[in-house]
């Protein structure tokens, strides 16, 4: 499998790797509140029995590390592409895997396999599917995946902000999920889909986008040529854009 994807966008993000992650998008992915968020729905779907979890996109590892603790009786690995990632997870109880989710092939399966915001880096319907079926079979029969992507309602929207993204080469490739993520996991063979929770939305303007990436004003007004009207997702600015993520909460098995 080709691992273009994974690495490129890696590269892209070559200023936020390891410790600076956290600090990314003014400490979204490190808030209390949207770790909570991501516990509390995901934790009455675990039974009370020893349970083993994967976390994969995982980076350091933060969010995997709060479900562990909350749960009192799980043991968690970790699988990341970027090494500076996984240095930052000091918990020798907690296994650290190097390697791209489309390389993994484990004899290992998990009660419980979770993601955040991880999909859109996969940068096409067909290898989304093809990474969900990695998951999928890394799942023990009654097992759950959790996932928590980084979506757009509006197909339209979607299919602009991600354009965006891929169209700028300081940014590296995405695509966002939509409405159509059910079809995806349709796809990958997960036959039960839900919804069971919500974090805070993510509000990105061009200041993110050149802390993270170093776009220059030639790359705002790319952008803005690209995202063209307003929309609850999409915002033109006077000094560039701003642009309205959900973070929902979906279980599948």
């Amino acid at each position: 499998m080709s691992r273009i994807h994974s690495i490129y966008n890696l590269q892209k993000d070559e200023r936020v790797q390891g410790k600076k992650w956290l600090r990314t998008y003014n400490n979204y992915f490190s808030d209390d509140e949207n770790i909570r968020s991501f516990v509390q729905a995901t934790l009455p779907y675990l039974p009370k029995k020893h349970l083993s979890i994967l976390y994969v996109a995982s980076a350091s590892g933060v969010l995997g590390e709060a479900l562990v603790k909350a749960h009192g009786n799980s043991s968690l690995t970790l699988v990341d592409i970027s090494k500076k990632h996984l240095a930052e997870n000091k918990n020798t109880h907690t296994k650290k895997i190097c390697c791209d989710i489309l390389d993994l092939s484990m004899k290992e399966q998990f009660d419980c396999i979770i993601m955040r915001s991880s999909l859109d880096y996969f940068s096409s319907r067909k290898v989304q599917v093809s990474v969900l079926k990695i998951i999928k079979k890394h799942l023990t029969k009654k097992g759950i995946f959790v996932n928590q992507p980084a979506y757009i309602s509006n197909k339209n929207d979607r299919k602009k902000i991600s354009k965006a993204y891929t169209d700028t080469e300081k940014i590296g490739n995405r695509l966002f999920q939509s409405s159509d993520l059910c079809e995806i996991y349709r796809d990958a063979g997960f036959l039960i889909y839900k919804h069971i929770g919500d974090a805070k939305k993510l509000v990105l303007t061009e200041k993110e986008h050149m802390k993270r990436y170093g776009i220059d004003h030639t790359d705002i007004l790319h952008i803005q040529k690209i995202l063209k009207g307003n929309s609850d997702s999409i915002m033109r600015t006077q000094q560039g854009y701003k642009l309205t993520f959900d973070f929902p909460i979906f279980l599948a098995q």
